[in-house]
Protein backbone atom coordinates (compact mmCIF):
# COMPACT_ATOMS: atom_id res chain seq x y z
CA UNK A 1 0.00 0.00 0.00
CA UNK A 2 2.83 2.00 0.88
CA UNK A 3 4.35 1.87 -2.25
CA UNK A 4 1.26 2.47 -4.50
CA UNK A 5 0.75 5.62 -2.49
CA UNK A 6 4.77 6.76 -3.40
CA UNK A 7 4.06 6.00 -7.07
CA UNK A 8 0.59 7.77 -7.51
CA UNK A 9 2.81 10.94 -5.90
CA UNK A 10 5.53 10.14 -8.36
CA UNK A 11 3.21 10.56 -11.27
CA UNK A 12 1.20 13.42 -9.56
CA UNK A 13 4.32 15.25 -10.11
CA UNK A 14 5.55 14.21 -12.45
CA UNK A 15 1.81 15.09 -14.04
CA UNK A 16 2.63 19.13 -12.98
CA UNK A 17 6.42 19.26 -14.00
CA UNK A 18 5.19 18.86 -17.48
CA UNK A 19 2.26 20.98 -17.10
CA UNK A 20 4.81 23.47 -15.77
CA UNK A 21 7.39 22.88 -18.13
CA UNK A 22 5.17 23.53 -21.13
CA UNK A 23 3.40 26.46 -19.48
CA UNK A 24 7.21 28.08 -19.59
CA UNK A 25 7.71 27.02 -22.99
CA UNK A 26 4.97 28.01 -24.41
CA UNK A 27 5.62 31.65 -22.03
CA UNK A 28 9.20 31.84 -23.42
CA UNK A 29 8.45 31.18 -27.00
CA UNK A 30 5.15 32.91 -27.55
CA UNK A 31 6.23 35.83 -25.48
CA UNK A 32 9.81 36.70 -24.57
CA UNK A 33 11.28 35.30 -28.06
CA UNK A 34 9.77 38.36 -29.69
CA UNK A 35 12.20 40.29 -27.94
CA UNK A 36 15.54 38.43 -28.39
CA UNK A 37 16.86 36.54 -31.48
CA UNK A 38 14.78 33.62 -32.57
CA UNK A 39 17.04 31.24 -32.14
CA UNK A 40 17.16 30.93 -28.74
CA UNK A 41 14.12 28.95 -28.42
CA UNK A 42 13.15 27.24 -24.84
CA UNK A 43 14.09 23.86 -26.10
CA UNK A 44 17.86 25.04 -27.05
CA UNK A 45 17.86 26.50 -23.84
CA UNK A 46 16.51 23.40 -21.99
CA UNK A 47 19.12 21.36 -23.75
CA UNK A 48 21.68 23.82 -22.89
CA UNK A 49 21.08 24.03 -18.64
CA UNK A 50 20.94 20.12 -19.20
CA UNK A 51 24.29 19.83 -19.99
CA UNK A 52 26.10 22.19 -18.12
CA UNK A 53 24.00 21.05 -15.26
CA UNK A 54 25.71 17.31 -15.60
CA UNK A 55 29.06 18.41 -16.26
CA UNK A 56 28.83 20.76 -13.77
CA UNK A 57 27.65 18.27 -10.99
CA UNK A 58 30.86 16.50 -11.81
CA UNK A 59 33.44 19.36 -11.78
CA UNK A 60 32.27 20.70 -8.49
CA UNK A 61 33.15 17.39 -7.08
CA UNK A 62 36.42 17.51 -8.61
CA UNK A 63 37.76 21.06 -8.17
CA UNK A 64 35.39 23.16 -6.44
CA UNK A 65 35.08 21.06 -3.09
CA UNK A 66 39.21 20.98 -3.14
CA UNK A 67 39.02 24.75 -3.43
CA UNK A 68 36.72 25.18 -0.36
CA UNK A 69 38.76 22.96 1.76
CA UNK A 70 41.92 24.70 1.27
CA UNK A 71 40.00 28.24 1.61
CA UNK A 72 38.58 26.74 4.79
CA UNK A 73 42.03 25.64 5.83
CA UNK A 74 43.59 29.24 5.04
CA UNK A 75 41.11 30.38 6.90
CA UNK A 76 40.82 28.84 10.28
CA UNK A 77 44.79 29.25 10.14
CA UNK A 78 44.26 33.39 9.70
CA UNK A 79 41.33 33.15 12.49
CA UNK A 80 38.84 34.38 9.37
CA UNK A 81 35.44 33.54 9.04
CA UNK A 82 34.66 32.88 5.37
CA UNK A 83 31.16 31.25 5.09
CA UNK A 84 29.65 34.13 4.35
CA UNK A 85 31.58 35.19 1.42
CA UNK A 86 32.11 31.22 0.94
CA UNK A 87 27.65 31.02 0.44
CA UNK A 88 28.42 34.13 -2.25
CA UNK A 89 31.36 32.37 -3.48
CA UNK A 90 29.37 29.15 -4.95
CA UNK A 91 26.24 31.80 -6.06
CA UNK A 92 28.65 33.14 -8.12
CA UNK A 93 30.20 30.26 -9.33
CA UNK A 94 26.75 28.87 -10.24
CA UNK A 95 25.93 32.12 -12.10
CA UNK A 96 29.09 32.69 -13.94
CA UNK A 97 28.23 28.62 -15.19
CA UNK A 98 25.61 30.13 -17.35
CA UNK A 99 26.71 33.51 -18.08
CA UNK A 100 28.31 33.02 -21.23
CA UNK A 101 25.09 32.12 -23.03
CA UNK A 102 23.54 35.94 -22.32
CA UNK A 103 25.60 36.29 -26.01
CA UNK A 104 22.21 34.99 -26.72
CA UNK A 105 20.55 38.39 -26.34
CA UNK A 106 23.37 40.00 -28.69
CA UNK A 107 21.86 40.31 -32.22
CA UNK A 108 24.71 39.56 -34.93
CA UNK A 109 25.57 41.78 -38.03
CA UNK A 110 28.10 42.95 -39.84
CA UNK A 111 27.51 46.52 -39.48
CA UNK A 112 27.17 49.00 -36.94
CA UNK A 113 28.95 47.06 -34.18
CA UNK A 114 28.03 47.99 -30.35
CA UNK A 115 30.88 49.74 -28.73
CA UNK A 116 32.53 47.20 -26.35
CA UNK A 117 31.25 48.81 -23.14
CA UNK A 118 27.73 48.25 -24.40
CA UNK A 119 28.42 44.32 -25.02
CA UNK A 120 30.15 43.80 -21.66
CA UNK A 121 26.64 45.98 -19.94
CA UNK A 122 25.06 43.22 -20.54
CA UNK A 123 27.22 40.69 -19.14
CA UNK A 124 27.76 42.52 -16.20
CA UNK A 125 24.29 43.38 -15.30
CA UNK A 126 22.17 40.82 -17.45
CA UNK A 127 19.48 40.70 -15.07
CA UNK A 128 19.06 44.31 -14.86
CA UNK A 129 19.54 44.35 -18.94
CA UNK A 130 17.14 41.29 -19.80
CA UNK A 131 14.39 42.95 -17.76
CA UNK A 132 14.36 46.15 -19.93
CA UNK A 133 14.51 43.64 -23.12
CA UNK A 134 11.14 41.74 -21.52
CA UNK A 135 9.73 45.65 -21.07
CA UNK A 136 11.23 46.12 -24.70
CA UNK A 137 12.93 49.26 -23.78
CA UNK A 138 17.00 47.91 -23.92
CA UNK A 139 18.66 49.12 -26.78
CA UNK A 140 19.88 46.36 -29.10
CA UNK A 141 22.93 44.83 -28.35
CA UNK A 142 24.90 44.01 -32.11
CA UNK A 143 28.01 41.94 -32.64
CA UNK A 144 29.89 41.19 -35.51
CA UNK A 145 31.00 37.79 -33.83
CA UNK A 146 28.92 34.87 -33.43
CA UNK A 147 29.08 34.07 -29.65
CA UNK A 148 30.59 37.08 -28.60
CA UNK A 149 31.05 35.92 -24.86
CA UNK A 150 32.24 32.15 -25.55
CA UNK A 151 35.99 33.66 -25.52
CA UNK A 152 38.94 33.63 -22.68
CA UNK A 153 39.23 37.12 -23.50
CA UNK A 154 35.56 37.66 -21.76
CA UNK A 155 36.20 35.06 -18.85
CA UNK A 156 39.15 37.02 -17.62
CA UNK A 157 36.94 40.24 -18.03
CA UNK A 158 34.20 38.94 -16.12
CA UNK A 159 37.23 37.80 -13.79
CA UNK A 160 38.35 41.70 -13.20
CA UNK A 161 34.74 42.63 -13.20
CA UNK A 162 34.53 40.45 -9.80
CA UNK A 163 37.48 41.45 -8.52
CA UNK A 164 36.53 44.66 -8.34
CA UNK A 165 33.14 43.82 -6.92
CA UNK A 166 35.24 41.61 -4.55
CA UNK A 167 36.70 44.33 -3.36
CA UNK A 168 34.30 46.28 -2.94
CA UNK A 169 32.43 43.99 -0.18
CA UNK A 170 35.36 42.75 1.92
CA UNK A 171 38.66 44.01 2.93
CA UNK A 172 39.95 40.52 3.09
CA UNK A 173 42.00 39.40 0.76
CA UNK A 174 41.01 35.77 0.87
CA UNK A 175 37.52 36.45 0.91
CA UNK A 176 38.29 38.14 -2.58
CA UNK A 177 40.33 35.72 -4.32
CA UNK A 178 38.08 33.17 -3.64
CA UNK A 179 34.62 35.20 -4.86
CA UNK A 180 36.82 35.82 -7.87
CA UNK A 181 38.35 32.87 -8.46
CA UNK A 182 34.94 30.46 -8.15
CA UNK A 183 33.38 32.78 -10.51
CA UNK A 184 36.19 32.54 -13.35
CA UNK A 185 36.46 29.23 -12.79
CA UNK A 186 32.57 28.60 -13.04
CA UNK A 187 32.67 30.72 -16.41
CA UNK A 188 35.64 28.55 -17.82
CA UNK A 189 33.75 25.61 -16.89
CA UNK A 190 31.79 26.57 -19.28
CA UNK A 191 33.56 27.32 -22.01
CA UNK A 192 35.50 23.48 -21.46
CA UNK A 193 31.69 22.23 -22.01
CA UNK A 194 31.30 24.04 -25.33
CA UNK A 195 34.30 23.33 -26.65
CA UNK A 196 35.79 26.76 -27.03
CA UNK A 197 38.55 25.78 -24.29
CA UNK A 198 39.55 22.32 -25.25
CA UNK A 199 43.51 21.14 -24.05
CA UNK A 200 43.83 18.87 -26.41
CA UNK A 201 44.40 21.79 -29.09
CA UNK A 202 46.22 23.25 -26.65
CA UNK A 203 48.86 20.47 -26.02
CA UNK A 204 49.22 20.08 -29.34
CA UNK A 205 50.18 23.82 -30.07
CA UNK A 206 52.78 23.38 -27.62
CA UNK A 207 54.18 20.30 -28.95
CA UNK A 208 54.45 21.86 -32.26
CA UNK A 209 55.86 25.01 -30.87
Amino acid sequence: MQELGIEKADKIYSSKMKKSRKRLSEYWDNLILKFIPPYAKFNKLEEEIKEHFNFLGIMFKRIILPLILIYVLIALILNLNIFGSLFISLLIFLYSNFLPDSDFLVKRANKHESLWYERYTLMFFLPLVFYYVILGKAKPIISKKARCFHNIESALVWAIFLFVIGNIFWNESLKIIMFTSFGFIGYCLHLLVDGTINFEKILMRKAHN
